[in-house]
Formats: C-alpha cells, structure tokens, sequence
C-alpha cells in the first residue's frame, strides 16, 4: 500500500522520578502533550484524523467527584464554588453564572440540564499536523490532579467501532516513489508538572523559597540539553520527548 496508507502511534504517560545518591531529585509528569506529524513528499488525509472524546459518563463522574471533593475548598468568590470545578466546567463552555447551579443539580444527582453541554475530547486534532492530549486549562479530566495517565491512541476513536482500523492518520503521497513522516511527541514547559523529591536541604532561607522554581527551571534545561544532543530544534517553549518516522517506498507492483 503506497497511497492512503494508516499510520499508526501510541503515547503513553506516567510518572518519572529522578534522584542522586543522596535522594534529592524531581518527579516529572505532564498535564497536556502534542502529537505532530512532519511529512515529506507527502500529506495527511482529509479523511481518518484520529479524535476521541470522554465518555460523557466518565465526565460526570468526575464532575460529582470535584463537587464533592472536600480537599478543594478554595472558592471562585463569584460563583462560592470550587476553583477547580469552575475550571472544568468553563472548559466545557458552561458560562460562570451557572456554576453554582450546575453544582447543586451535581449535588442532587440531577444532570439532565448539562448534559447536552459535556462534550470533552481527551484527543483532538489542532491543525497543521497536531494533536493535543489534554486540556489547556485541566490536563487530563480522568485525573483529579489533571496528569496525563496510560495510553491515549490505543482505545478506538470517534465513530470507530472495537477491532476497526484505528491510526492516528492516513498518509497520501503528493509526487515521486518514496515518502517518508516523522512523529514526535512534544510537550511545552509550562505544562510540565514538577515535584521535588527528598528532604528539605539546609538552605539559606532565599534558596529554601526558591528550591522548587530553581530545581524546575533545571530539569526543563536538562530536557532542552537532551533535545540539543539529539539534533532536535522544537520550537520555542516545547521540548521533544520522543521521535520516531517511517519511509514508504514504491514497490514495483504497484507502478
């Protein structure tokens, strides 16, 4: 197959702990990553984008679970609800003088007036060859912290059934016997999620305040450094955290 032809990813995350000899370090994970795909000689169909939205009973648990969540008391002051459950719902477009309504329709298990409105895509396709994972503003909805967690192109898209052919895109060549597409899997730095790790070091009190922003600003350079050794240039505020591509030559059979 040299025209139309699936191309297929997957992308997953966790968590990733890096420490010294003597237990200090970091924990790195993310809230929200991009896809993007670099095509040479070749385009990306119209056609067949990879896109999956949340289950819309996957995100009404969540919102009832961020309602009812005691450990997020702080207020939005003009709506007396959760900052993080007025993030959610103002992602989904809900504007803010309904948030303590729609919280109390969540309270009472009453969702029939928001349903129409829960339409969340985990995945979506942003033009000019990407895909964002997650949100902007909330990262992953599943996760009450907004990480990205597990796989993300594994479980079959919108309007694609169990078993169906299910890539990220189709590949079409626009001249000559051979195209090739490189994949890389990109994240901004302001959606690193960071967490030093280890003891409190005996610090004077202007590096104790500034331990946490001075240990990140080293770990996003760590991974400016890693990307700079691997001849990658992403663009300004991202860095690259995996690549990979593929060549699609023209056999004899089908000239």
């Amino acid at each position: 197959m040299f025209a139309n032809l699936p191309f297929d990813v997957e992308a997953s995350f966790g968590e990733q702990e890096f420490t010294d000899e003597d237990g200090f370090g970091f924990k790195l994970s993310f809230r929200r990553a991009f896809i993007e795909v670099i095509p040479e000689n070749c385009e990306i169909a119209r056609e067949g984008r990879y896109q999956r939205s949340l289950p819309r009973e996957k995100f009404q648990h969540l919102l009832k679970r961020v309602s009812e969540d005691h450990g997020s008391r702080r207020m939005n002051a003009s709506g007396g609800i959760s900052l993080r459950l007025a993030k959610l719902l103002s992602a989904v477009g809900i504007e803010s003088k309904l948030h303590a309504e729609v919280q109390r329709s969540l309270q009472s298990g009453d969702i029939q007036s928001i349903e129409s409105q829960l339409d969340f895509k985990i995945v979506r396709w942003v033009g000019a060859g990407r895909w964002q994972i997650g949100h902007e503003v909330i990262g992953d909805p599943n996760e009450l912290s907004g990480e990205l967690r597990g796989g993300y192109f594994t479980p079959p898209g919108d309007e694609i059934t169990e078993g169906a052919l299910n890539p990220l895109c189709f590949l079409n060549p626009t001249g000559g016997n051979e195209y090739t597409a490189i994949v890389e899997l990109r994240a901004r730095k302001r959606d690193c999620i960071y967490q030093p790790l280890g003891e409190e070091r005996n610090e004077a009190r202007w590096a104790k305040k500034n331990r946490v922003q001075i240990e990140r600003l080293l770990t996003l350079k760590m991974l400016e450094e890693q990307n700079r050794k691997d001849g990658l240039s992403p663009p300004e505020g991202e860095v690259v955290l995996a690549r990979g591509g593929i060549v699609v030559c023209k056999s004899q059979e089908t000239e």
